[in-house]
């Protein structure tokens, strides 16, 4: 005679759904909080001209964005541009009487050159209507975006695929690959794959970035690796708990705080600055320095994803050893277990 399923306790059907409103709003607050919070935050800028042009325009940007914007005061346009190009400011102003001359670069950050476009605007109307005269603004965009993609769009949008995909590499080999020498083999040929795979879908198909091939695809496989060890080392360790808690501070925590879909400086202090110590974040830099800037911008990029590699080889390592010294202790328990 069948019995009928007793149905689910009421007290159960409450905690369940308050879970589900716990994590979703974790996940709203996650992905949602960095976007909601954006705007300036010590971008760094050039003044073309002397110390005191430079204080000048520190001083407006600060009645109008407070701690929104860090000028430096350069020689001459040269200087500007060599800044630019190796991503030490993303912007050069140079005022004079008739016009704010701006010197840019798109595609270290198309938000950013709007938003200092704007600023640029506003500079030449006030000017405009101090000196009762039109003042013209003239826009250079020293590292434009590829035609194909002059906002950005794919290469922002390749964050979360460099996220995800260092996650699924870990995932995959942890649950997929037996043996620690081909789960390690596995971490390094994966992620050049997946890099070579990602690259040539941004560079032929969507054309979203420039650039040279091989470098390109080395950034991302970088990127790929570094998530992928991470996570692999924790699961060595810690088995499926240690996916889970790699993929939340790789998802939850370093994807909304890469500052690709603006740029770190646009983050709410101190969170952009710290994403850039997380893969997601340090991977972004460098595929845009690699892409656009030939490499400029992209050292820090890249110790920061090889520490995470280290330390991933090493939880790894420990992992692997103290597995192959638990299988001799069962071993060794087996025989004599048999004798008694």
């Amino acid at each position: 005679m069948e019995t009928t399923p007793q149905a689910t306790p009421i007290g159960r059907v409450i905690g369940l759904s308050a879970a589900l409103a716990l994590i979703v709003g974790v996940l709203t607050l996650a992905f949602a909080w960095p976007s909601a919070g954006m705007g300036p935050n010590e971008v760094p800028i050039a003044v073309i001209g002397p110390d005191e042009a430079a204080a000048q325009v520190q001083a407006q940007l600060d009645e109008a964005e407070p701690d929104g914007f860090d000028v430096t005061a350069v020689a001459d346009p040269a200087e500007a541009e060599t800044l630019i190009k190796d991503r030490e400011v993303y912007a050069a102003f140079a005022i004079t009487p008739t016009s704010v001359d701006l010197y840019t670069a798109s595609a270290a950050s198309p938000t950013v050159a709007r938003l200092v476009t704007g600023i640029a605007d506003q500079m030449a109307a006030h000017m405009g209507q101090a000196a009762g005269q039109p003042v013209e603004v003239n826009v250079e965009d020293l590292v434009p975006l590829p035609a194909d993609d002059p906002n950005g769009a794919g290469l922002a949008a390749s964050a979360f695929p460099m996220a995800m995909g260092g996650i699924v590499i870990a995932a995959l080999i942890a649950f997929g690959v037996r043996g620690s020498g081909r789960q390690a083999a596995a971490g390094v040929l994966a992620p050049l794959a997946v890099g070579a795979g990602v690259a040539a879908i941004l560079m032929y198909v969507l054309e979203s970035i420039d650039g040279d091939y091989a470098a390109i695809a080395g950034a991302l496989a970088l990127t790929m690796a570094a998530t992928a060890w991470g996570i692999l080392g924790l699961a060595k360790l810690l088995g499926r708990v240690g996916i889970a808690l790699g993929a939340v501070i790789v998802m939850l925590v370093g994807n909304p705080l890469s500052g690709m879909t603006g740029a770190p400086e646009l983050l709410p202090a101190p969170w952009g600055g710290f994403g850039q110590f997380l893969s997601p974040g340090a991977g972004g830099t460098l595929v845009r320095s690699t892409a656009y800037f030939d490499g400029n911008g992209g050292e820090a990029a890249v110790w920061v994803l090889s520490g995470w590699i280290v330390v991933g080889v090493l939880l790894f390592t420990i992992g692997a050893v103290r597995a192959k010294v638990q299988g001799v202790r069962d071993e060794t328990k087996e025989p004599a277990a048999a004798a008694v």
